[in-house]
């Protein structure tokens, strides 16, 4: 009995084995391909996430503000401090607008929608006591070309080392539809690390990029409709060609 139960967990581990060796194997082979890719310039389009590089824009003295949920460029005076402003706060200092077209010329595009294969939205139960007991996650999963442009980016931003007692700034993404922002989520710099990428391999993950919290179901379901009105657009587009 013990001969027949010692073979049984001996098979099983065997497969096992096989079975993990294929699946890094696979991420193995993912990764490479994907780290190898040459990635051209892009050009805005109707779904687009943009990068807001901490730095870069510090120096311009360009913000991010969210005001009933949506996001705005703002310019900051030299004169008043450029740290991030106490809640509610936003809506009492004269921020100078920044014009959206001269947002869209200056930043960086990470990923259109031709980088992005599916975005699904999701309810979640807050997990603190807020007067709203629940909110949203607007997903989007990334192509293999999508990972990479996401990944390449955050290496090059986000994945840079600090000066001794510098404090980590908000490094953010901008995702306009249309010349609507509607979304900054902040990306972190685990983002620019090679395991993150590898784990997009994983059948495991549902999405890669995950924009949250939202409380505006509207917002997170508008979001969502640009992305498939974007994708719609481009697919007419190319069959006119």
């Amino acid at each position: 009995m013990r001969t027949g139960q010692r073979s049984t967990t001996r098979i099983a581990l065997i497969v096992l084995g096989v079975l993990l060796a294929l699946y890094i194997g696979n991420i193995g082979v993912g990764y490479y391909q994907t780290s190898r890719m040459q990635l051209s310039q892009l050009a805005p389009s109707q779904f687009t996430v943009f990068g807001f590089p901490a730095r870069a824009m510090e120096e311009r003295r360009w913000k991010i503000i969210i005001t009933h949920e949506v996001p705005k460029v703002v310019e900051v005076l030299r004169e008043a401090g450029f740290e991030r402003p106490e809640l509610g706060a936003e809506d009492q200092q004269n921020f100078k607008r920044v014009p959206i077209e001269e947002v869209v010329r200056t930043l960086p595009v990470v990923l259109t929608e031709q980088h992005i294969e599916r975005v699904w939205v999701e309810e979640r139960a807050a997990e603190t006591l807020r007067a709203q007991g629940r909110y949203f996650v607007v997903h989007l999963q990334l192509s293999r070309e999508g990972r990479a442009r996401l990944w390449n980016y955050a290496r090059e931003q986000i994945a840079q080392f600090r000066a001794l007692g510098e404090k980590p700034r908000d490094e953010r993404l901008l995702l306009m539809v249309g010349e609507q922002p509607w979304s900054a989520p902040v990306i972190s710099a685990e983002v620019g690390s090679s395991w993150w990428l590898m784990s997009r391999f994983s059948m495991l993950q549902s999405s890669d990029v995950q924009i949250f919290p939202i409380y505006d179901e509207e917002i997170a379901e508008t979001i969502a409709q640009g992305f498939e009105n974007a994708k719609q657009k481009a697919l007419a587009q190319e069959g006119v060609r």
